[in-house]
């Protein structure tokens, strides 16, 4: 039977200084093509997460059909996720992940071209959304899971902050497209297609610059004794839920994520309808806000090494329940502005210490499965907060969501500092910790 991880764990002083950790990050060629590739998708990424609710609100009048789209888009997370852990950690990643961007590709493209011969319906928009969220869970889970073996140890966090830096900036520039492209175009519809058209292209980009690794991207592994799915399954499963401030994390970033999900869109509807702000004007107002976070993003690698986990983690959630609050009450676009900002700025920040201790405890044959395993419930209950959230934003306004949101992280942050206070953890997620296989063996971070 399996036994729960009591074993303290400590951080080790870092090896190396930062800026040679950067040097090295910075030559190392084959993450940087991956690196790129995950840069030009995620400005794909970025014109999507406007030009969905738009086209939706567009096509159907209605936030609650919205909302269902959007679920659609995150239900793989939910469906899906468990399952890709399994396979990515059979299959070979770089595939997997070319897959993916090609698929997409095809999904995404569809869209323009029904529109142009007036056939878009939101049931084909929702079928495009799960198909790009079912391309999204395997590129994401074998990008994050081949990490660890395209950069060494020292260089997780450094790794961890970049990509937040690419998808904070791809943020912006993603907003800013879709918001030139929608204000730009006739109606808010038409430049909601041109985002899917030009967000198709990112994919096929991000698909292409993987045919310029050179190296592997994952250990080798040997060709019999492959267990069953269920087997395989449990095994990932046990670890993470072993590892004691891994399960308290995935539990926080579970309940956040619920509440969070359904925030994106009710901006949208407060901005447009309590505020008459256009949708063109969101999508530059929202890439304002990604400056701020681009910045937070390079920050996350320094404060990672400097504030304990404990302090990240929880004031992360106290400064959440003020944004969700200060969005509730906003009166003027500034005031929104200043609500969004602060909910984005903290996320590069906790992300890059979550994911590198995370990745830093997992061995490489374990890692699609414990990261699948985290994502499944912490990315699978969005796409039930974005339909219920949808579903009260109609039903009661924008602004009763945010203090709902703002109250239940209020709570979470109860109930997080009370679980914390009794858990031995690390200061932060830095370096090797040890395994919950027992004293005396280390994780080895990795490959």
């Amino acid at each position: 039977m399996a036994t729960e991880d009591t074993t303290p764990v400590a951080e080790p002083a870092p090896a190396v200084t930062s800026k040679r950790r950067w040097r090295g990050l910075l030559t190392n060629r084959d993450f940087m093509i991956v690196w790129g590739g995950f840069t030009v998708s995620s400005v794909g990424t970025a014109l999507s997460n406007l030009a969905v609710p738009v086209l939706a609100l567009g096509l159907s009048g209605s936030p609650v059909m919205a909302g269902l789209v959007g679920a659609a888009r995150l239900a793989p997370y939910l469906l899906l996720n468990l399952l890709a852990g399994v396979f990515i950690d059979r299959w070979d990643r770089r595939r997997v992940m070319l897959v993916a961007d090609l698929g997409r590709f095809a999904a995404l493209a569809t869209v323009p071209v029904a529109y142009a011969f007036g056939s878009l319906t939101i049931a084909h928009l929702a079928a495009v959304a799960f198909l790009e969220g079912v391309g999204h869970v395997f590129s994401a889970v074998a990008h994050l899971s081949a990490l660890s073996k395209l950069v060494p140890e020292e260089q997780l966090a450094s790794a961890n902050a970049l990509n937040e830096v690419a998808d904070s900036a791809a943020g912006v520039g993603g907003s800013a497209l879709s918001g030139v492209l929608i204000g730009l175009a006739r109606n808010s519809t038409l430049g909601a297609v041109w985002s899917y058209a030009v967000d198709a292209v990112t994919y096929l980009l991000s698909g292409a610059s993987l045919l310029f690794v050179r190296g592997s991207f994952q250990e080798e592994r040997p060709a019999d004794g492959r267990r069953s799915v269920t087997a395989d399954l449990k095994e990932g499963m046990s670890f993470l839920w072993r590892q004691r401030l891994l399960r308290l994390l995935m539990l926080m970033v579970t309940s956040i994520n619920f509440l969070q999900a359904p925030l994106h869109l009710a901006t949208i509807v407060l901005a447009t309808e309590d505020l008459g702000v256009n949708a063109g004007l969101i999508g530059l107002l929202l890439a304002g806000v990604g400056l701020g976070t681009v910045v937070s993003a390079f920050a996350a690698s320094w404060l990672r090494e400097r504030v304990s986990l404990r302090t990240l983690a929880l004031g992360s959630v106290a400064l959440w329940a003020v944004a969700a609050a200060a969005t509730a009450a906003a009166q003027s676009v500034l005031l929104l502005a200043v609500g969004v900002l602060l909910t984005n700025l903290l996320w590069p920040v906790f992300a890059v210490s979550l994911v590198t201790y995370r990745l830093s405890v997992t061995p490489d044959h374990l890692q699609g499965r414990v990261n699948s395993a985290f994502r499944t419930l912490s990315f699978g209950v969005e796409p039930l907060g974005l339909a219920l959230g949808g579903a009260l934003i109609a039903s009661l306004g924008p602004r009763s969501l945010f203090w709902g949101a703002a109250a239940g992280q209020f709570v979470i942050l109860l109930g997080s500092a009370v679980a914390w206070r009794r858990k031995q953890v690390p200061r932060t997620g830095a370096a090797p910790l040890e395994d919950a296989r027992g004293p005396g063996r280390r994780a080895d971070g990795g490959p």
